[in-house]
């Protein structure tokens, strides 16, 4: 008998923690589940997506080079 039991996480953290641009994710997720309620957004993320548990991710600053200018 198999006893593996399958979490599904939601959807809407999902596609959060997916994105590169969270401003304009939650915006997006508002619209499309809670009516463009960015208050209620927040309040269901702090419920299901607690701040201690939520993955950050670490973007290395990449170094800048000097533009490339032609002169003809």
């Amino acid at each position: 008998m198999n006893n593996i039991i399958y979490i599904n996480k939601d959807p809407i953290l999902q596609e959060l923690d997916n994105s590169i641009d969270k401003a304009s994710a939650k915006r997006m997720l508002a619209f499309k589940h809670f009516n463009n309620d960015l208050d209620m957004l927040d309040i269901y993320l702090n419920k299901n997506n607690p701040p201690e548990k939520r993955k950050q991710k670490v973007i290395k600053n990449v170094k800048e080079y000097r533009q490339l200018e032609f002169t003809f």
